[in-house]
């Protein structure tokens, strides 16, 4: 725990991506279908860090040294095949299902199609260099790709000795494979989330850069640095679900399994949100440029306020990103104890919670029972998110260390 990379690096790795993804852009005209680049390109970053780790024995990761020529084939083809077959599927269940078959996901559509094309080339390479540089007992054991094909083939052997169906089906019932099972519903459910928002957040920015700038309007650089802090963070984000690696030393070790803990989180995203934001309205909704909507009608207060917002944002998306591509709901892959999580234990919720206030508090519409209800309630949600995510968290004894040392959930000294 306490050889974490510093939350500094994934905030500068991250940010310098996104930096060089939007002068290519800027420079090279943006094509929509390369938007996905940087997802890779941040792996790779974090795939190096953690080898140079490796060598330097900073990393808790065991590598087996043995390496068996003809087993290094096996296991690489048998995960290759099934990691295809999964990647497949969720190409064919976004593409024929109706809601994510939409315009609206079409860079989700864009990003599985490239995704495919490329681990149709790379996979079988990605596995044998993995089996050299990265062999592990421990790791196997929280390999979805190992655990399935462990499930199928106890599936397959029930089935031939003539068990029946509850017995064979038996084998999914069982604690780790369920984890395993949900842990690619979660998936399921947020890559197409992340990936939407990384390209309207690049799309935005590209606009404000090209077109909005010649205005030089204050407001739309502000927006613009906001459009970039939310690449930055969502990048970050959707590399996390999208890629668990062992390179990249954040693969899945436990997920939430009650259903209060799922629930909180999903009906905090699309598309289960809009049910939430329908019974309590969204106050950053009330949200517009025009100054006379403020409590004080004045535009340098409009400025103050947006200035504000930014700052705490910045807070907010630091956090977010300190975890590196650990960041995932309902899941543990690996504590960070540094920066901001070295005071207190949830401040990416502190954060929101705040900017979403500051964002929404200084207009005349906030200050009616709709909104303060409406405000209260997401409030309380997002505390519950924190308190069921550390449920889940006290089964391991590495958790329960940090609660010692981290005494604060939400305000140092207070709460």
């Amino acid at each position: 725990m306490n050889n974490n990379i510093s939350p500094h690096f994934y905030v500068l790795a991250t940010f310098s991506v996104v930096a060089a993804t939007l002068l290519l852009f800027e420079n090279y005209g943006f094509r929509e279908e390369y938007f996905y680049i940087p997802i890779f390109v941040l792996a790779i970053i974090y795939g190096i860090i953690n080898f140079i780790r490796q060598q330097q024995g900073l990393s808790e990761f065991t590598i087996a040294t043995k390496i068996h020529i003809p087993t290094l084939f096996k296991k690489a083809i048998a995960r290759y095949v099934v990691w295809f077959i999964f990647i497949y599927i969720a190409y064919l269940f976004f593409d024929f299902v109706p809601y994510y078959s939409s315009n609206n996901y079409r860079p989700n559509q864009l990003f599985f199609d490239y995704f495919l094309n490329i681990y149709l080339i790379v996979g079988l390479p990605y596995f044998l260099l993995t089996g050299i540089f990265k062999a592990s007992r421990v790791e196997d054991y929280y390999d979805p790709a190992i655990r399935v094909i462990h499930m199928l083939k106890q599936v397959l052997i029930r089935a031939l000795r003539g068990d029946n169906t509850k017995s064979i089906f038996r084998v999914f019932r069982k604690r780790y494979n369920r984890k395993v099972l949900l842990n690619f519903v979660m998936r399921t459910y947020f890559i197409p989330v992340m990936v939407v928002q990384l390209y309207s957040n690049i799309s935005l920015s590209m606009l404000y850069t090209s077109t909005e700038f010649s205005t030089h309007q204050f407001l739309i650089i502000l927006y613009w640095l906001a459009a970039v802090l939310w690449i930055a963070d969502i990048l970050n984000a959707s590399l996390s679900y999208c890629i668990e690696s062992r390179w990249m030393e954040n693969r899945t070790r436990s997920i939430d399994m009650t259903f209060g803990g799922w629930a909180v989180c999903l009906f905090c995203y699309a598309p289960l949100n809009m049910a939430t934001g329908y019974i309590f309205p969204f106050a950053p909704n009330v949200v517009t440029d025009n100054p006379t909507q403020l409590v004080y009608d004045n535009l340098a207060f409009l400025y103050t306020i947006k200035i504000i917002e930014l700052v705490v944002l910045v807070a907010h998306i630091y956090t977010d990103i300190s975890l590196g591509p650990s960041v995932a709901n309902i899941t543990l892959k690996k504590l960070q104890t540094k920066g901001f999580y070295g005071i207190i234990r949830h401040p990416g919720t502190t954060f929101k919670l705040l900017f979403w206030l500051i964002q929404s508090c200084f207009y005349k519409s906030f200050w009616s029972i709709k909104y303060i209800v409406g405000y209260s309630m997401w409030f309380t949600i997002y505390i519950l998110r924190a308190l069921t995510e550390e449920r889940h968290l006290n089964q391991h004894e590495e958790y329960q260390e940090y609660k010692k040392k981290v005494k604060y959930r939400f305000i140092p000294k207070i709460f």
